[in-house]
């Protein structure tokens, strides 16, 4: 079976020779957005890579100075590195007794670990949240200083982007295919500018195949937290919507695009949480209405899965 550039079969995960090739005559990127996809490619063989978290530091470091372009000869050592360190695409990773989710993962040390759903998938990486609420959860969307633009088409929602260490969003499969095979929690941090924190926890939380468009098939009762019960009137329920895939509940407007985002929109949304990065009262901002009961941009955003 191929996924995600691997091939996977009884013995293990070996990488796609066609795919690795790809990489290895990528050109110098001259543009932010070209240095995010690098790292966003190399990231699908991270695994093959000894010491690739170091090795990629100083094109992380860049992608993260305000959306600057400054290619340093640190830069250029770093994507010469990543390119000489591709996989021999003969090698094989055996399948080796992986945790399921970050509730398996033995450590207590919150960071990114490999984990694998089911023997007839393969693995990929997530960040564990290892210390808050108890430990044990899955981060599938991370926003802290605008430096990912997430107004993003129908493929890379579903595939995810960004890196696990820094903003990202882990990918609709993924999703589907840790929901599907165990029963989530769901637990939304947020903080304003003004550093006020707050948080909502659903007690269930399941996201439907690609063929019913990544329905929110499952979003539980709103059992803790003081930012409020933003999603079950508008998203519970509903298919997701990007700005290239209308799915939402409205006959007046494309809501992913009137939000410059994308979600479980319904006739549009109290929670925007793939909207613009932005300081400021707006209806584009990744905001969560029951916040301030108004459409503040928010400037911390973390949602987190756990199996019970």
């Amino acid at each position: 079976m191929e996924y995600l550039g691997h091939h996977v079969d009884e013995c293990g995960v070996k990488p796609l020779k066609e795919s690795v090739s790809n990489i290895a005559n990528l050109k110098p990127p001259t543009t932010v957005r070209e240095v995010r996809f690098v790292l966003e490619t190399v990231n699908f063989y991270a695994k093959f890579i000894p010491g690739v978290a170091h090795m990629r530091k100083p094109l992380s470091d860049m992608r993260k100075k305000g959306g600057k372009f400054v290619w340093t000869e640190k830069c250029q050592q770093s994507f010469d590195s990543l390119k000489a360190a591709l996989p021999d695409t003969s090698t094989t990773i055996s399948k080796p007794s992986q945790p399921a989710s970050c509730k398996e993962v033995s450590s207590n040390v919150s960071g990114v670990y490999e984990i694998r759903v089911s023997n007839s998938n393969a693995s990929f990486e997530v960040y564990c949240e290892q210390k808050k609420f108890g430990g044990g959860w899955i981060v599938v969307q991370y926003r802290f200083n605008g430096s990912v633009d997430f107004y993003r088409n129908w493929d890379e929602y579903r595939d995810g982007f960004g890196n696990l260490d820094s903003e990202f969003w882990l990918g609709l499969e993924k999703m589907h295919q840790l929901t599907k095979s165990r029963t989530y929690e769901l637990i939304v941090e947020l903080k304003d500018f003004s550093g006020t924190y707050k948080y909502t926890r659903y007690n269930a939380f399941e996201i439907d195949s690609e063929t019913e468009q990544y329905k929110l098939k499952t979003l539980g009762s709103w059992i803790s937290g003081n930012a409020g019960d933003t999603m079950t009137y508008y998203n519970k329920g509903m298919k997701f919507s990007t700005k290239d895939r209308d799915n939402d509940g409205s006959s007046k407007t494309h809501c992913a695009q009137g939000r410059e985002g994308a979600w479980w929109y319904g006739d549009c949304t109290y929670a925007n949480l793939n909207g613009k990065y932005s300081n400021s009262i707006d209806m584009k901002s990744m905001f969560w209405y029951f916040f301030n009961v108004d459409y503040t941009g928010l400037s911390f955003s973390r949602m987190m899965i756990r199996e019970f």
